[in-house]
């Protein structure tokens, strides 16, 4: 069953989310947290990984962060700690419902914004899993290196010089100048060492957005961390489906055993 809920972060942005309800509930709730420029589905494998957790026993939310798809606000309003503050309001929506017992899902530019949320709310959720996070924003948008924009690096800084605003990716999703004053910031690689609770991050090792090194070098930090490779896995893991129904078991697998 499916169940469209809207709720307000709290600085009044209207938020747009869909819980997929299990038949036989185990009690436990997850939370899908996308990345930016997207939306609650993820182009689809998000969609995919509610509908197993679902049939598994879980309650999944996923829902659109402030100026994504159905949720109140312009791209170039953007900010992470908006974005923290729309994660915090998923999670008081859950708790509403019911469920103590959660989990969450950051993906990409979501893992990010999930990871700084839990490392300042760590009595909030149980246990994280990142897929293919964007943990470091000097290597991912403020100095990349990785080909998705090591090309349009300059550009960028030009537009966001000239004008205050930059384009990302093929949907010219707009970025505001205070997003980047942010990224130059908040540094989400160094708040993960802080997270004691179970943390599981799945990245493909030629991912072309987001630097699978990161993730890699992370490892040795993380006394509660394991890190699952997907071979040849791109950004996403949206094919080949192989590729996709592994890291949603190893997902499933991970809440089975910490959630």
């Amino acid at each position: 069953m499916k169940e469209r809920v809207y709720f307000k972060s709290k600085d009044g942005i209207k938020l747009c989310g869909i819980w997929d309800m299990p038949k036989k509930t185990n009690g436990k709730a997850v939370i899908l947290a996308h990345g930016i420029t997207v939306d609650k589905n993820e182009d689809g494998v998000f969609t995919n990984l509610s509908k197993l957790l679902k049939d598994h026993g879980y309650a999944v939310l996923r829902f659109d962060f402030r100026s994504h798809g159905e949720s109140q606000g312009k791209p170039i309003e953007v900010t992470i700690k908006g974005e923290i503050l729309d994660l915090d309001a998923a999670v008081n929506n859950a708790r509403k419902m019911g469920y103590s017992d959660i989990g969450m899902v950051g993906a990409s530019f979501g893992g990010g914004v999930a990871t700084l949320y839990v490392a300042k709310h760590p009595n909030k959720i149980k246990c994280l899993c990142l897929w293919n996070p964007c943990l470091n924003y000097d290597h991912c948008f403020l100095n990349p290196t990785l080909p998705w924009l090591v090309d349009r690096k300059d550009k960028m800084r030009v537009d966001l010089k000239q004008q205050g605003w930059t384009t990302l990716g093929r949907r010219k999703f707009v970025l505001g100048k205070k997003l980047f004053a942010e990224m130059a910031k908040l540094h989400p690689e160094l708040e993960i060492k802080k997270i004691r609770m179970p943390i599981e991050i799945i990245h493909g090792d030629k991912d072309t957005y987001v630097p699978y090194a990161d993730s890699k070098a992370l490892l040795a930090d993380m006394p509660n961390g394991r890190l699952v490779t997907i071979k040849n896995g791109e950004h996403g893991f949206h094919e080949p489906r192989e590729q996709t129904n592994m890291a949603n078991i190893k997902t499933l697998h991970f809440f089975q055993k910490y959630l």
